[in-house]
Order: structure tokens, then C-alpha cells, then sequence
């Protein structure tokens, strides 16, 4: 081999040393590093997965390793000291980080802790008010003496119900007094809602066009200019109603959905009224179209146009005759969408009304006649 082929085989052994010195982590205390090189033993660890090697200080007792000595001319020991001091120097500058992390993490704690108490420390929309209303005052519940934002925040805490034209004393936001029921507070002549209604005792600084309905006794939202009391029904209706016309059922907003068993008159939920009248959660009403059911469930009245439906039936019952004993058989029936009696063909898709051509009957006619003998008026 030449001379250069030698020098360039030498050279890549050495790379190859100190790269592997350089990947070493020192295990040994600094003491024992300084004795000296015949008879000190230090352990050294080439990696996290590579197992502790053994250095007698001139040769390593793993045939894989090189020997740095040879080819980087320091001596073990050296290395391993020169190895040691860094590692120490890494682990006090972490040690300082870490305190340093610590000491600004104190820092802001103490910050936060030492918060003035009058400073907000939640949103205003939940300061003033809750997710039910916005105002600035908490009421005194006179059925439990306790403070809650609003009767929703009490009903959905407590195992009674709060009637909110039962209360007397209320406590301001801004200055925590105390007092009456009023507009203002009678400290610091703060407004607890831009909307105040001292009969129905609501304060609400959102804007959603309330307004105060004598008839109905309670306030409502939508503008008083969009709705009318009807007499009839008890219940503020759209506009619209009252120039297109409706059936009226008495007193109906004071009756329960029929779907949820919910009250209908004082409920925040919007309620949809089907052309029989009886009202019900729009809500579930839509849960009820999603379930396949498209009947009013206090009269059977379809809920909605069924035109297409009935004329697909008479297309199916053209394509199924009936056998030839059932031909001339005729069913006595009752319709619940036009309330009229008749006898109609009998057929295995459905007992067809002779006055309205609806699909929805029934055989059960005295029944459904006793139901309907007070057929309701129209406004």
C-alpha cells in the first residue's frame, strides 16, 4: 500500500475516534477522573441505548470503539475531564434556566393574585348578566334567599321553581347595594337594563324590541308594531294573521306542548302555529317532520300540505285493483283534515275522503265526532 493510501486510512481512523469520543457521555465524578491513567477506570456511555463501556485509561474494552489516545493524541483521562466539565457546564446552564422559568412563574402568580378585587376579572357579558339576560343587577330570590342573575339561572340550580313576580329586593352590580326593586340604583343611580319592565320586574340591556302585553300579562320581543292580541286565542299573534285570518282556539297559549309537555305561554322558545291552531315548540314541530309524523298530535290535522302525498296514493291505488269480492265494499269513515263523515271504497293503500281526497281518516267516527261536535271559530 503507498504511503498516501496509509496517511488517508490514518486520517479516516482518527474521524472515526473523535467522532465517537465526541458521542460519549461521562459517567464518572471528576475525583476519579484525575488519577491517574494506568490505574483509573471510567465509565463511558456511547449512547441512551448503547450499554456502559469500560476504560482502563489506554485501551476501551469494546473491540468497536478506537482508541482516541491514538488518534487524537490526549490522552483518556483528558478527554473524559474535558467531557465531564462540559456536561457540568450544560447541566448549571438548564439549572439557571429552569430557576429562571420558576422565578417569573412565581412572578406572575403573585401578579395575579394581588388583582384588585373591583377590577372585572370575567367577561362584561357575564359580569352584567349571564347567557340569559344582560343586565346589571342580581335578583334576591324571596323563595330561597339567594342571589342568582336571573330566574333561569335559578330554576336550572335549584329543585323549585322562581316566580320573578314575586320579588322584592335586588342587589346592584356596579356597587353591590342592596335594595328594592327599582330602575336605577339608589346609590350610584346605575340602570339596571336599557329595557325595564317593573310588572313583570325584567331588566334587559339587549335590544330585541320588547314590549310589555297587558293581555297577555307578560312582555315579549319582536316589536308591539309586528304582533296583535287576539281575544280569542289569549296570545299575541303575527300581523300577518290578522289580515289572512286564523282559527281561534280559547285560551290555547295557556295549554302545554303537546310534543314536550312545555309551557307554551311564557316560554322563550319559538312556537309554531299549524293551521288547526293548537300550538306547539317549532322545535318539535321540526322533530316531528324529521320522524315521519305529520299529524298534529292534539286533533290528527295534517301539519302541512299534503297534496303530493294523497295524489301518489291515488297513482298506487290505480296500479293495485282490489280483488273482485272487495269491490263494491264500502268503509263508513271520518277525515281529519276537512271533519266530515262519508262512505268511500275500501282499499288496501288507504280510505280516501269523498270531499277532500285526503288519505288521513279514520273508521272510528263516533269517536273523532265527539271531538269536533264544537268546531272552532275563525278570526
Amino acid at each position: 500500500m503507498s504511503p498516501t493510501a496509509l496517511a488517508s486510512c490514518a486520517a479516516a481512523s482518527c474521524s472515526t475516534s473523535a467522532n465517537n469520543a465526541a458521542s460519549v457521555t461521562v459517567t464518572a465524578t471528576a475525583a476519579t477522573a484525575t488519577t491517574t491513567a494506568a490505574s483509573a477506570t471510567v465509565h463511558l456511555r456511547k449512547s441512551h441505548s448503547t450499554p456502559a463501556l469500560t476504560c482502563d485509561g489506554s485501551n476501551i474494552a469494546d473491540s468497536n470503539i478506537v482508541d482516541s489516545n491514538k488518534c487524537c493524541g490526549k490522552n483518556p483521562v483528558e478527554s473524559a475531564i474535558e467531557a465531564s466539565n462540559i456536561v457540568i457546564e450544560d447541566v448549571a446552564a438548564i439549572a439557571h434556566i429552569k430557576r429562571q422559568q420558576h422565578e417569573q412563574y412565581a412572578h406572575d402568580s403573585n401578579k395575579c393574585n394581588n388583582i384588585d378585587a373591583t377590577q372585572p376579572t370575567t367577561p362584561e357579558s357575564l359580569r352584567f348578566g349571564c347567557t340569559h339576560y344582560k343586565r346589571r343587577a342580581m335578583f334576591v330570590t324571596p323563595c330561597c334567599d339567594k342571589f342568582y342573575k336571573c330566574r333561569f339561572c335559578h330554576d336550572e340550580n335549584e329543585s323549585h321553581h322562581f316566580d320573578r313576580k314575586t320579588l322584592t329586593e335586588l342587589i346592584c352590580s356596579e356597587c353591590n347595594t342592596r335594595q328594592k326593586v327599582q330602575e336605577q340604583c339608589e346609590k350610584c343611580g346605575v340602570r339596571f337594563g336599557k329595557y325595564t319592565c317593573l310588572i313583570c320586574n325584567l331588566f334587559d340591556d339587549s335590544d330585541k324590541q320588547q314590549y310589555h302585553c297587558h293581555g297577555c300579562g307578560i312582555c315579549r320581543i319582536g316589536g308591539a308594531h309586528n304582533f296583535f292580541h287576539c281575544e280569542v286565542c289569549n296570545m299575541c299573534l303575527p300581523m300577518q294573521l290578522k289580515i289572512d285570518g286564523h282559527r281561534c282556539v280559547e285560551n290555547i297559549s295557556r295549554s302545554h306542548c303537546p310534543v314536550c309537555l312545555g309551557d307554551i305561554h311564557t316560554s322563550r322558545i319559538p312556537c309554531h302555529i299549524p293551521d288547526c291552531g293548537h300550538l306547539l315548540h317549532k322545535m318539535c314541530f321540526d322533530q316531528l317532520l324529521a320522524s315521519g309524523h305529520y299529524t298534529c298530535p292534539t286533533c290528527q290535522t295534517s301539519l302541512i300540505d299534503m297534496t303530493a302525498l294523497w295524489e301518489y296514493l291515488d297513482a298506487q291505488a290505480l296500479r293495485m285493483p282490489v280483488p273482485l269480492k272487495y269491490e263494491n265494499q264500502r268503509v263508513h269513515i271520518f277525515c281529519n283534515d276537512c271533519h266530515k263523515t262519508s262512505k268511500t271504497k275500501f282499499h288496501f293503500i288507504g280510505l280516501k275522503c269523498v270531499h277532500c281526497g285526503a288519505y288521513n281518516t279514520t273508521q272510528d267516527v263516533k269517536r273523532r265526532l265527539s271531538l269536533v261536535t264544537d268546531e272552532p271559530s275563525t278570526a
